[in-house]
């Protein structure tokens, strides 16, 4: 069941990451060729795109598409191969405190039996994810795909801006949902350590600019939904 109470960051990303690289690509392939990509060489990123949050214990948020920013840079490992590694950082807002509006607690109940009482509380989630990965190269003139993994790491901090809500007992026997006046705070961390799985494109605009586009699948723990990247940026080559 869909949760009404989120307020998404962004829409679910459409697939312009591919959409531009490939563009690029048709236009580019029309002129003079040149060989930018068959000579291995040093390359910095500025990115940006949509980080999905997953890997996630039971304190955190998760499971949106949320704007993102970052940088990376690329060494080559000879012709073939190179260490792609990426720093990203993402943010996330949602309308609940510490339970969703679907969970079993006097939280989420409180809210289910007063419908007409407006939620304040707020979650605002901060993530920081370092991702290295050993990358094989297949080198064109003009472009290179590549494919590879790693393992990388993610850092989700967490505040939580709520109304407590407690259970009162009442003389009749029966109990009541009281919510507190005054707003409390909460602080919350949690790292993983996951492995990661990458794919993208590199293509050379001129001699020196690259653009890039990617997709990282960012696996913690089987039995969680893993986190996932779109990238895309414009690259220098040294």
């Amino acid at each position: 069941m869909k949760n009404p109470a989120r307020i998404m960051a962004t829409k679910r990303l459409p697939g312009w990451p591919a959409i531009l690289a490939t563009t690029a690509l048709l236009l580019l392939s029309g002129g003079p060729l040149r060989s930018q990509q068959r000579h291995p060489a040093v390359e910095v990123y500025g990115l940006t795109g949509a980080y999905h949050f997953g890997n996630r214990s039971n304190i955190l948020k998760g499971g949106e598409w949320n704007p993102q920013a970052g940088a990376g840079v690329l060494l080559p490992l000879g012709s073939g191969w190179a260490v792609l590694t990426d720093v990203a950082t993402s943010r996330l807002q949602v309308g609940e405190g510490l339970h969703g509006p679907h969970t079993d607690h006097p939280y989420s109940n409180f809210y289910r039996e007063n419908p007409e009482v407006r939620n304040e509380d707020v979650t605002t989630q901060r993530l920081i994810a370092v991702l290295p990965s050993i990358i094989r190269l297949w080198r064109r003139n003009r472009f290179s795909f590549y494919l590879g993994g790693g393992l990388g790491w993610e850092h989700q901090r967490q505040r939580i801006r709520y109304r407590p809500v407690d259970e009162r007992a009442q003389p009749d026997g029966s109990s009541l949902l009281v919510r507190a006046e005054e707003f409390a705070n909460r602080r919350d961390s949690v790292s993983a350590t996951p492995l990661l799985f990458r794919t993208g494109l590199l293509v050379s605009l001129t001699p020196r600019l690259v653009l890039r586009g990617g997709y990282s699948h960012i696996l913690g723990y089987l039995d969680t939904p893993a986190s996932r990247s779109f990238d895309m940026g414009i690259g220098v080559r040294f």
